[in-house]
């Protein structure tokens, strides 16, 4: 087991007992209550209180002085003094509320001191020591990693200095320092905002900051205190990773046209945490940029951050700034530059063993047999004989293409020599190589299913009563069964089926439209050449025999028989012009 990492108590932020231990203004804090009343509506008093962080006796000064000018009225009340109280804006309340929002819009818990802040962040630098390399070991776990590598990385984790990790693409730069990630480590407390020279900066960011649960206590627990100051949050050490996004202006105070309030720029919501700028080099803004505009906040951990009025807010810079890039370190920048950051690593390559371990891990972390030498002769056959240099993702890569390519032809999950050379052949650029490709099974194209192909055809006859000529022509007279004579892929058992079913529905299609409709439909059928030379060839009956499928009922066929002889009636006395002339109603009588 792990070794458990000690840390000396960390005393929280004070609540605050008056205005004075909050170190605001009360003309903040008033501007803050008119801003959450205008845009929350009514509140109680503790309601109000808990949406500025501080106990209500702290703010009660505030709201009295606001109920005396007639900037705020109680609506009604439950007892128990000002927290039980509804407060409510007047129209004089309004109308400064709108004054107030005009300087900034910001509804969160109160603001804290940029001094506050200062001192909160440097009490919770961690320890010299804080971290062993039993308890590195343990964090890394999710690694095959080597002693070497481990050296490297624990005094630069443990100084909370800045490091460099270069090296080839693929060999597991940015998982490494994510995986710092686990490192047990003390909590720390973050401001939802800063106030500095009266400007408000949000730091507290719900995508980085990852607030630890604990109990609260009960809204009707009133007299009970809070742990700690509730202008700050209980979080997990942040983690923060920026890539090739990355631009100088997101280094600095980013200021919000509508809200009127700043946000704080990565470094500072990194504080006391970890700052990753991976791909270093492939930035907005270039290497020598980001290394000008750091220089003195790496070596002093001190920043200088500047607001829309050109006023300058001095910060802490405190977090663990790490640059992962796989470029040369000489084209990043001069000996200058580089020598401010502290810590230097390439991670290189995994050797041979490493590289099994790291396939054997891969396999198990899919529950995938490998069967005993099956990695050795990949390694022989793969690298050792072309020259192909390792890299630590390679086996996470072709492992995860073998199980596509499992899942995909329904293959048993189970690696063989065949599944990963393909998989490692979908996984890698190949030479481009002139000639043809070596011999190999041609895949016919799939058919479409029997019923798909029948209706297909049958759909493109333009007329009900042509469709059913023509699926009754597949009937055999003598036998009744129904078969195609062109051979096709089709079953002749499917084949006929299909026809059958096809001939009965063409036959309810036609039965089921009205008697004008079947006389413009039979007028179509008849000015088609099929069609024309089917009814000067057969007479009535025997035209109703040919088409009537077995599976008709006799009321069906006496319909067919009466629909049909009443539409041959109708064109003998109103022939279309695109039809043939009727025959003669004695010939088909």
């Amino acid at each position: 087991m792990a070794e458990s990492i000690s840390f000396p108590h960390l005393a929280p932020p004070r609540e605050p007992d008056s205005m004075e231990d909050t170190g605001l203004a009360d003309s903040t804090v008033e501007r803050l209550i008119l801003n959450i009343l205008y845009s929350r509506g009514d509140l109680y008093g503790q309601d109000l209180s808990s949406a500025i962080g501080l106990r209500f006796s702290v703010i009660q000064g505030i709201v009295e002085s606001l109920k005396v000018r007639h900037h705020v009225h109680i609506k009604r009340s439950v007892g128990m003094g000002g927290v039980g109280a509804q407060y409510a804006l007047t129209e004089s309340g309004r109308a400064l509320a709108h004054e107030s929002l005009a300087v900034n819009q910001y509804t969160g818990p109160a603001a804290v001191p940029l001094a506050q802040y200062i001192e909160q962040v440097r009490r919770q630098r961690p320890q010299p020591g804080w971290l062993t390399a039993a308890a590195l070991s343990h964090a890394l776990s999710g690694l095959v990693i080597t002693q070497q590598v481990l050296s490297q990385v624990g005094p630069a984790v443990s100084s909370g200095n800045s490091m460099l990790v270069y090296g080839k693409p693929g060999d597991g730069k940015t998982f490494l320092i994510e995986s710092l990630n686990n490192i047990e480590a003390m909590p720390v407390f973050v401001p939802h905002a800063i106030e500095c020279q009266g400007n408000i900066v949000q730091v507290y960011d719900p995508i980085y900051h990852h607030p630890i649960k604990e109990d609260l206590p009960s809204v009707l627990a009133i007299s009970r205190e809070a742990s700690y100051d509730r202008r700050w949050i209980k979080c997990k050490r942040p983690f923060i990773v920026s890539g090739g996004e990355l631009s100088l202006d997101m280094l600095d105070l980013r200021y919000n046209q509508i809200s009127k309030v700043y946000e704080a720029p990565f470094q500072l919501k990194a504080n006391n945490g970890i700052y990753l700028i991976d791909d270093f080099g492939r930035q907005r803004a270039t290497p020598a940029e980001v290394l000008n505009r750091w220089i003195v906040p790496m070596e002093r951990r001190v920043d200088y951050l500047t607001f829309l009025t050109g006023g300058k807010m001095t910060a802490p810079f405190d977090a663990f700034v790490v640059f992962s890039t796989n470029l040369n370190p000489a084209d990043l920048g001069d000996e200058a530059f580089l020598r401010r950051i502290q810590y230097k690593m390439l991670l290189r390559g995994p050797s041979v063993a490493e590289f099994v371990r790291i396939f054997e891990s891969a396999c198990a972390g899919r529950s995938l047999p490998c069967a005993p030498g099956l990695v050795d002769r990949f390694i022989e056959k793969r690298y050792k004989r072309t020259g192909k240099v390792f890299r630590r993702c390679h086996p996470r890569d072709v492992i995860c293409h073998a199980w596509d390519l499992m899942h995909f032809e329904d293959l048993p999950l189970e690696l063989t020599d065949e599944i990963l050379n393909r998989a490692f052949e979908s996984c890698f650029v190949q030479e481009l190589e002139d000639g043809a490709a070596e011999d190999d099974i041609v895949v016919r194209a799939p058919a479409k299913p029997c019923a798909v192909y029948w209706a297909d055809r049958a759909i493109r006859i333009p007329t009900a009563f042509g469709r059913l000529a023509f699926a009754a022509s597949f009937r055999d007279r003598g036998t009744g069964a129904y078969r195609d004579p062109v051979p096709s892929d089709y079953d002749a058992a499917e084949n006929g089926l299909t026809l059958q079913k096809l001939h009965s529905d063409a036959f309810s299609q036609w039965l089921v439209q009205s008697l004008a409709q079947q006389a413009r439909d039979f007028a179509g059928y008849l000015a088609t050449p099929e069609g024309r030379a089917a009814y000067l060839s057969f007479g009535r009956r025997e035209l109703v025999r040919m088409l009537t499928p077995s599976t008709a009922g006799a009321q069906e066929v006496q319909r067919f028989n009466d629909d049909l002889s009443a539409v041959v009636l109708a064109l003998s006395h109103h022939p279309s012009s695109d039809a043939p002339p009727p025959a003669p109603i004695e010939k088909i009588a």
